[in-house]
């Protein structure tokens, strides 16, 4: 990896095509994560001497916490943090408190999972593949986040700075709550399970705000709300490093697989797909694990080319 373009990353002055170069050096050799773990420790030693930057970098290093298990210790170094001095965030054309803040970007790649602390002791929890914007500290206003991805929130209670989760189908507003929202940029799908408190949806394609009762579970689907309640509580179980199927058909539990990390799957034996199954793994396992498990009761074989990043089932 070019020194100049991991300096440049350190430092969030990278392009979108350099970000996704670092993030697959990282996850490529656990011997590249501690060479950017050194230069990143260099990074903030210089910046702790800056008297003038001192600040800042003390509310980063209060806002940010990782849960760390197991083999996790080595690899999830490969979250990747970015700061910058945002003025388009959330685009806005008003010059606020809020728009000329300093924003940060958490991004977990595939196979890994963060939990962080905002600035207001808001908690998120941040599943593979997702990313989070946020600012440093909240202003006055409204407290803003911006999710691509997936997310359990367990947000504070504040009732004069109601907390906005801007996604790319619709917002979710929270005045102190917990509720889980998966919405990634890549799909249409969206969908939000609340376990406690009320949350409201809104969307410029809906003809009405939506206000979300406890125990209550909502997709997106072609414009139109279906909601239901929530019919398996571990699923959110996510958070602890678990991957849970609850009698999902193995069609849906293999999109799940591709997403969580990120690998091509091609299935040319068909007859499994509609086939259903229940069970628990551990993300850190690997996807081969969840793979083995459900050839016993499938029977199908597969091969995995690493350097095509790709499974094939027969």
């Amino acid at each position: 990896m070019d020194k100049e373009i991991l300096q440049r990353y350190v430092e969030g002055n990278v392009t979108p095509e350099e970000i996704i170069a670092v993030v697959d050096w990282l996850d490529a050799d656990e011997n590249n994560v501690r060479e950017f773990m050194a230069l990143h420790k260099l990074n903030d030693i210089s910046l702790l001497n800056q008297p003038d930057k001192q600040v800042d970098i003390q509310k980063v290093k209060r806002t940010i916490s990782f849960r760390k298990i197991g083999y996790e210790l080595a690899k999830i170094a490969a979250i990747l943090i970015i700061f910058w001095g945002g003025t388009k965030l959330f685009e806005t054309n008003n010059i606020t408190e809020e728009s000329i803040a300093t924003y940060q970007t958490l991004y977990v790649p595939a196979g890994q999972r963060a939990e962080l602390i905002l600035p207001d002791s808001t908690r998120v929890w941040l599943n593979a593949h997702s990313k989070l914007v946020y600012p440093v500290s909240f202003g006055k206003g409204t407290r803003q986040v911006e999710l691509n991805g997936e997310a359990y929130f367990d947000v504070i209670h504040n009732e004069k700075q109601p907390f906005i989760v801007k996604t790319q189908q619709m917002d979710i507003q929270v005045l102190g709550t917990e509720f889980n929202v998966a919405s990634y940029s890549n799909s249409s799908d969206f969908e939000v399970s609340l376990l406690r408190g009320s949350i409201e949806l809104s969307s410029p394609n809906l003809p009405s705000n939506y206000r979300m009762k406890e125990k209550e579970h909502v997709q997106l689907k072609d414009n139109k709300l279906i909601i239901d309640q929530i019919a398996d509580y571990d699923y959110f179980r996510w958070k602890e490093g678990l991957i849970c199927f609850n009698n999902e058909s193995v069609a849906t539990i293999i999109e799940k697989l591709k997403l969580y990390y990120d690998i091509d799957i091609k299935i040319y034996n068909k007859r499994i797909l509609n086939s259903r199954y229940s069970g628990k793994f551990r993300t850190k396992d690997g996807i081969e694990q969840v793979l083995k498990v459900l050839q016993i009761e499938h029977k199908f074989s597969y091969t995995k080319n690493s350097d095509l990043n790709l499974i094939t089932i027969k």
